[in-house]
């Protein structure tokens, strides 16, 4: 689907119709049942607005006159009967607004208390590292002046802004309204909504690009109104310009790491649970005596093999670890840890519902990194097949581990005997899309091994130990104010065993400290020792912070043995995985707060690499909703299936199955596709992209072979088992008003799981 170009060319499609106001308890101001205004352009679809935190709703479009609501909540959304606006813009006048389009009026709002959202979708921030913050400018022209320039001037003139916002040395004229904090925002802890108000479609070096034009609004509470301006709001500017790595350090004390081991446990990978019962063992003799070092990791395995139909497989899925456990425990339990005596039929296995169920029912550390690591020598079978139990793929899977915070490490093991060989393409394909992590680019981190290599892989499960175990040596040292360099490390033997340096890497030169202006390691460390007595004498009501990205976990230095095509190997892959899920991590409990009260314009790629997308789509879905487009899938999918078998075209079939959904028959037999049946849900219905699964009619089914009919049907069963997923578990549910009930809560879906 192309979801990300199509939404934004046609942005001006449709307003919301899913985010309905609460908590107004007014009757109808007329009765002769008004009828909301139109958006311009539009003959069908009503005009709407979205509520600011802390407006209220007065009788007449006067501040003289009596409230009929005080404190709405933010996001609430009302129908427009009438505007009264001063000039061209539009945040300076009054809104008529009613809680329906039937004409249950409620008042007035004055314009500076909502905007008007034009858009289902919304956008939202991409993982910070790798890319520069997203400048927002005041107008559309400021920000255009930068793209109408050559690359190298374009380049020169952003950096002299990222300066300017850097150092705070920012003027009253400055073209920047305000700026991304540096800091990664958890949406789910600290939600945001970037409503979409405008859009230009532009050529940006070379490549397609985007202006939007957007609102930035947070949830109602203190602060909320104050807008973000960086011109004039100081304190804003103060935690925007924060990096990405700074921390309270009041934060640390109950940093957890829960490492998760999804392996294969069928007859061909004993020896690699072997191996990591080795490297285990080392690891718990390692830490056994730092019970700081040891509180803060926790271990789990889960074991997966093939469909239980298969005589003697034993299990398909098998959580060994119910309650994660320390390492000497998990040790222990490594021991018991058994493969199947009789091997699976054929060469794949049901490694999808390993790592479904590994992300959705494993114990997790409350706030703990979580870090999965997979291992295994065959792919999984794929979507449709009938011992694919999880009905998901790599692609719905990787997005359900994003949405969970969940970081994972895949491990390839490669058989060399040519009748293995035909399988590992898609083995890689597979473990590499699952290891996508966020922050990694384009880079997923996947490593393959030889099976009879056991020594690299030792290597290779050792380096994932070493920096795990290095990140939290170090940040336990930030917390004593005495960090040491990795050579000092209590933990320096794990990262220095000479199986694991011998691992070539890339050779990435450290940056100078002096070039950024900043002490070293070493200096700033003693600073923050030496500080910590008087600012606690000083400045008690203060807490101190530090930056875990100056650590030796997340510097450069270069390396020997640099493979000739220059590609990342375990021991910098590993560290910059671990570092972008560390500056996810801080981020979400630091409570990163995003710009607010403010509209400004954006591009939706990095000023300075346009290659990296800055900004994603996302849309807000609540519960009821999500349940109707499961039940509308479903009856796709089962008239999809019932047609191959009986021989009826799609859409005779769709028309089998209204009967059950109380859809009009007529209406689906003369529909011209999918969209236009009346069985999608209404707050899907014109969305401003399209896909294959919409725009599906009966040429288009009917010139599909066999096989590309059931991997469409498998792609909806995917995509049913995801919604299912997301429904169940607690996890990303946003409650946006105080009294919304659980039905109301919203979730902000990725666009690639719309159908």
């Amino acid at each position: 689907m192309k979801f990300y170009m199509q939404a934004i060319i046609l942005l001006a499609a449709l307003l919301p119709v899913y985010l309905l106001p609460g908590n107004i308890l007014a009757e109808s101001k007329e009765t002769d049942k008004r009828v909301p205004l139109k958006i311009e352009g539009k003959d069908v679809l009503p005009l709407r607005v979205l509520s600011r935190a802390f407006s209220n709703i007065y009788k007449d479009p006067s501040d003289q006159s009596t409230t009929v609501e005080e404190n709405v909540s933010a996001f609430q959304a009302f129908y427009v009967y009438d505007k009264q606006l001063k000039g061209d813009l539009e945040e300076s006048g009054w809104y008529e607004v009613g809680a329906d389009n039937r004409g249950t009026v409620l008042g007035w709002m004055k314009a500076d208390d909502v905007f008007e959202w034009k858009q289902t979708m919304c956008l939202s921030y991409t993982h910070p590292e790798g890319r520069k913050p997203v400048l927002m400018f005041e107008k559309k022209d400021g920000l255009e002046k930068y793209l109408d320039m050559a690359n190298e001037n374009r380049l020169l003139e952003i950096t002299k802004l990222y300066e300017a916002i850097d150092n705070k040395t920012i003027t009253s004229d400055f073209p920047v309204k305000s700026v991304e904090p540096k800091m990664a925002i958890d949406i789910t802890k600290e939600f945001y909504l970037l409503p979409i108000l405008s859009f230009k479609q532009v050529d940006f070096d070379n490549r397609e690009g985007r202006l939007v034009q957007l609102a930035a609004v947070t949830k109602g509470k203190a602060g909320s109104r104050d807008s973000s301006d960086i011109r004039s709001n100081e304190e804003y500017l103060e935690s925007a310009v924060a990096d990405t790595a700074s921390v309270n350090v009041k934060s640390l004390e109950n940093f957890t790491v829960d490492v998760v081991w999804v392996m294969d446990t069928t007859n061909s990978m004993m020896s690699y649970i072997q191996q990591t019962l080795k490297v285990a063992k080392k690891t718990s003799q390692q830490i056994s005596t730092d019970n700081t070092i040891a509180s803060n990791i926790k271990f789990g395995i889960w074991g997966y093999r093939d469909s239980e139909e298969i005589p003697e497989i034993g299990y398909n899925v098998h959580n060994y670890t119910p309650e994660l456990q320390d390492i000497d425990q998990f040790v222990t339990t490594l021991e018991s840890v058994d493969v199947t005596k009789e091997g699976s039929k054929g060469y794949a296995e049901d490694v999808f519902s390993g790592m479904h169920a590994t992300f959705e029912n494993t114990q997790w550390t409350p706030n703990a990194m979580r870090l999965v690591i997979l291992v295994g020598d065959a792919p999984s079978h794929e979507l449709g097949h009938k011992w694919n139990a999880s009905g998901q793929n790599e692609k719905t899977l990787r997005t359900i581990a994003s949405d969970r915070k969940i970081t994972v490490f895949a491990i390839h093991i490669k058989d060399p005997n040519p009748k293995a060989q035909q399988y590992h393409a898609i083995a890689e394909q597979q473990f590499q899309s699952l290891s996508l992590n966020k922050g990694m680019g384009e880079q997923s981190s996947y490593m393959d091994v030889a099976s009879d290599d056991i020594t690299g892989f030792e290597q290779t499960t050792k380096e994932i130990t070493a920096q795990i175990l290095s990140m939290l040596g170090e940040i336990k040292q930030v917390k004593a104010g005495s960090v040491q360099t990795a050579a000092e490390s209590d933990y320096a033997d794990t990262a220095q065993d000479p199986s694991v340096s011998s691992l070539s890497t890339i050779p990435v030169p450290q940056p100078s400290a002096f070039d950024k202006g900043e002490a070293t390691v070493e200096t700033k460390t003693q600073e923050l020792a030496d500080g910590m007595e008087e600012k606690s004498l000083a400045d008690n009501d203060k807490e101190e912070s530090t930056s875990i990205g100056n650590l030796d976990l997340f510097s450069e230095t270069p390396q020997d043995g640099v493979s000739e095509k220059g590609q990342e190997t375990a021991q910098s892959l590993v560290k910059n995985t671990i570092k972008a899920a560390l500056v996810e991590w801080i981020g979400s409990q630091v409570g990163a707060q995003a710009p607010r009260d403010i509209v400004a314009w954006v591009a939706d790629k990095d000023l300075m690499d346009p290659a990296i997308q800055s900004l994603e789509v996302r849309f807000l879905v609540n519960k009821r909703q999500l349940d109707a487009l499961r039940t509308t899938l479903d009856t796709i999918l089962k008239a999809g299936r019932t047609g191959q078998i009986s021989g009826d075209d799609f859409f005779s079939s769709l028309q089998a199955a209204s009967a059950t959904t109380a859809r009009d028959p007529n209406l689906i037999g003369r529909a011209q596709s999918l969209a236009k049946t009346g069985l999608v849900p209404e707050f899907l219905v014109d969305l401003p992209y399209t896909s294959i699964i919409m725009d599906i009619n009966n040429e288009l089914w009917n010139s599909w072979s066999a096989d590309e009919q059931d991997m469409f049907l498998a792609d909806l069963e995917a995509r049913i088992m995801a919604y299912e997923t997301i429904h169940d578990s607690p996890e990303g549910w946003v409650q946006l008003n105080r009294n919304d009930d659980p039905d109301e809560f919203v979730y902000p879906i990725p666009l690639e799981l719309l159908p």
